[in-house]
């Protein structure tokens, strides 16, 4: 879709807009396979202590892609062009055509090609599982599609870790995508917009190695980790708002401090919540369990970028960001902790190895116990 978007700036009005949604579209649900399968990977392929870090090391790595658009964008677009050239009427005959052109159509084959390397390499060498499987939940049997569906509707934990994922990883890709324009009409320039949500994100990646590391470490406590993160991230995005809205006397250091904090714990938490919404939804497979939470994420995001389109006022965004990072920190106070997968791990589910408290764990997620 890269390449079939490296050709829009030299369509007509009518054919830019829609090439550009119908590639977007692609894109959103060719990036929900490669995501849902994380914790799939993580399951099979690393012991009970490993996964969370594991997970922790893959969401870094995505975070630090999408970091790098923050600062592409101005890169592309330079601040002395004029605000005609910036529009989305940008056609042959322009004074900037040419050299928009010529940036977008680089980037996007740049792009595509580096995309058409990782799908080769997954051609070639991409194998299913290990040849022994590294722990006794990797090879219980999961649900079927249609069972898991029917299942995951009456676990209403899961879906409490779907909607603070939501609220915060989902308003937030929202908020990213305008953070430019947003932070632009509060007279920051966008060439410093582009670098403060850059460089939040690429921070972000060892704040994703650190919570998975904390996470597996101290497994017993890891909802009061997250709820704990989440408060402090949502103190982080009230400052952030504050001085935004010049309410007290602006500084940039107090600008670029409070989101930098507040993305890392936002984003910092991830693993966590990926590890949670799979205890939460066992004997469901991770792969339906985690596509669930990628499409509450993007619905999330696509509620944000759709209120935005109707009606555009920066001030009512920043409220809607810390609202939502509030009411998740609330919500996550309520999750009920799950372990499944891991007393399986522990105790190879044979009763004589589990208290009652464990086995009914066990047997109410739909797990057989051996006898």
């Amino acid at each position: 879709s890269s390449g079939i978007n490296a050709e829009w700036p030299l369509r007509p009005g009518s054919y830019l807009k829609a090439i550009s949604h119908i590639t977007q579209i692609i894109n959103g649900f060719c990036g929900a396979v490669p995501f849902s399968g994380v914790m799939y990977i993580t399951v099979n392929w690393f012991p009970t202590s490993e996964r969370l870090i594991a997970t922790g090391i893959i969401m870094a790595s995505l975070n630090t892609g999408i970091g790098v658009p923050f600062v592409l964008g101005p890169s592309l677009v330079p601040e002395n062009a004029t605000n005609s050239s910036l529009t989305s009427t940008s056609f042959p005959g322009d004074d900037n055509h040419e050299f928009f052109v010529h940036r977008l159509r680089y980037y996007l084959i740049i792009q595509g090609v580096a995309m058409i390397v990782t799908l080769l390499l997954v051609l070639v060498y991409f194998p299913s599982r290990p040849k022994f499987a590294p722990t006794a939940s990797a090879v219980t049997a999961r649900l079927d599609m249609v069972e898991g569906l029917k299942t995951l509707t009456r676990k209403g934990n899961f879906w409490l870790i779907v909607m603070v994922y939501g609220l915060t990883s989902g308003v937030f890709n929202g908020y990213g995508l305008t953070m430019n324009t947003i932070l632009t009409n509060n007279n920051i320039s966008q060439t410093t917009a582009g670098l403060i949500g850059s460089v939040a994100l690429v921070a972000s990646v060892p704040s994703n190695l650190i919570l998975g590391f904390v996470g597996a470490t101290f497994i017993a406590h890891q909802k009061s980790i997250n709820a704990g993160v989440l408060a402090a991230g949502s103190i982080f995005m009230v400052i952030f708002v504050v001085d935004l809205n010049e309410w007290l006397p602006r500084s940039m250091i107090v600008i670029w401090v409070s989101v930098i904090l507040g993305v890392m714990c936002i984003t910092g938490v991830v693993p966590i919540l990926f590890d949670m919404s799979t205890e939460s939804a066992h004997p469901i497979s991770e792969e339906l369990s985690s596509t669930i939470m990628v499409l509450g994420n993007q619905i999330m995001c696509d509620i944000f970028t759709g209120v935005l389109q109707l009606h555009f006022d920066a001030s009512n965004m920043n409220y809607v960001l810390i609202v939502s990072f509030i009411l998740a920190t609330v919500l996550a106070c309520f999750y009920r902790t799950s372990n499944v997968r891991r007393l399986i791990d522990a105790h190879s589910i044979t009763i004589e190895h589990l208290d009652s408290r464990s086995i009914a764990q066990i047997q109410n997620a739909g797990v057989r116990v051996a006898t």
